[in-house]
């Protein structure tokens, strides 16, 4: 299968925008999904490579967890800050799910996300939300492709992870 980056499109404008948002979105769970797959054994996902470096499925709950607080504030009407702060904090505790929790989890997040962004006008992707304790104001778009950059940060890490276990 070709990398959703490459996938053809006439769009133009705000269609163009949204379009690059959503291929984003796709690329990332493409390549987390690929790297989760190479995993020769289940317990490859919770192996931590030195004392203070996060496993695999750590990488995997604070990409779903922060996309999750990136989405709230650039999709949600009221996002509470101080919630999201603590939600926060437990990102990187492994919890051990299973590799299948974690696609499947992916997957569902990921899905909804997109759903949201293909519903989004032009105005609204413009829109400028509050972001953060400090209630910084970012443009709505700027938000996503920021959820969209920080997941792909991440899933670089998670396929060099994938890479040291293998060879380790």
């Amino acid at each position: 299968m070709s990398e959703p980056w490459l996938t053809p499109d006439e769009a133009r404008g705000v269609e163009a925008r949204r379009a690059d948002l959503l291929k984003g979105l796709q690329q990332v769970q493409h390549w987390i999904e690929e790297a989760l797959h190479q995993l020769p054994e289940e317990a490859a996902l919770w192996w931590e490579p030195a004392p203070g470096v996060p496993s695999i499925g750590a990488r995997v709950q604070h990409i779903l967890g922060a996309s999750r607080r990136l989405a709230a504030y650039a999709l949600d009407p009221m996002p509470d800050p101080e919630a999201l702060a603590a939600e926060a904090r437990t990102d990187w505790t492994p919890r051990g799910d299973s590799r299948e929790q974690l696609l499947d989890a992916l997957r569902r997040q990921f899905a909804a996300l997109a759903e949201r962004i293909e519903a989004l006008s032009e105005a609204e992707l413009d829109a400028v939300r509050p972001v953060g304790r400090r209630r910084l104001p970012v443009r709505r778009a700027t938000i996503l492709h920021h959820l969209i950059e920080h997941a792909a940060h991440h899933s670089g890490q998670l396929i060099l992870l994938v890479r040291l276990y293998a060879r380790r």
